[in-house]
């Protein structure tokens, strides 16, 4: 698996700061946004899932987690990924990557879980950092290769334009995201953190 410098670098490559222009959850959007820069990266090598096979194989959907798309290098698996806005799912779609990550006969290749949390909180917390407790999470796991990418917000200043008044018809819309920020945990429990875009 790569270490905590090897994965820093290669989400370094990932151009975040676009994501400043995607308002409201953005989910499919974050999304599209991963999958089309990780195929850039390098065209000739790099694929990807959407609809990515689950680690357990049953009758319905019972038992099964599927990851938002499984990012592939040459002919192997090379990344799932979670992309999350409610922090009460955190926990699930950190097991979903961790299943991913421990079912090495079917998915052998496997570097790393990337899990991007949007922060849309309720109550006092909403649209805020919650990452703390998911990182806790990992450091108790131990053996685990994650990458966490984070966002903050804040309320944007909205005008009168045609574009703004859109943007206050619904409350999520009207926040911007202000920086993106990465937790790294490889398996050997090194750890690299920082920003990857500021506004």
């Amino acid at each position: 698996m790569l270490n905590a410098e090897q994965i820093e670098e290669l989400i370094k490559k990932f151009e975040w700061g676009f994501l400043h222009n995607m308002y409201g959850h953005a989910h499919s959007s974050i999304i599209g946004f991963i999958s089309t820069q990780w195929i850039s990266l390098d065209p000739n090598v790099n694929s990807l899932f959407d609809g990515v096979p689950s680690t357990v194989i049953g009758k319905g959907r019972i038992g099964q987690k599927n990851s938002d798309i499984l990012l592939c290098r040459e002919d192997k698996p090379y990344m799932p990924v979670e992309v999350e806005t409610l922090v009460e799912k955190y926990d699930d779609k950190l097991g979903t990557l961790f299943d991913y990550i421990d079912n090495k006969p079917v998915f052998d290749g496997i570097e790393f879980g990337l899990f991007f949390m949007t922060n849309r909180c309720t109550g006092p917390t909403k649209y805020k950092h919650n990452w703390d407790r998911i990182k806790k999470e990992v450091i108790n796991r131990k053996k685990y290769s994650i990458a966490l990418v984070s966002i903050v917000k804040c309320k944007s200043e909205l005008s009168n334009t045609c574009l703004d008044s859109l943007r206050k018809r619904n409350d999520y819309s009207s926040y911007e995201i202000t920086s993106i920020d990465y937790w790294i945990h490889d398996k050997n429990g090194k750890i690299k953190e920082g920003r990857l875009w500021s506004k």
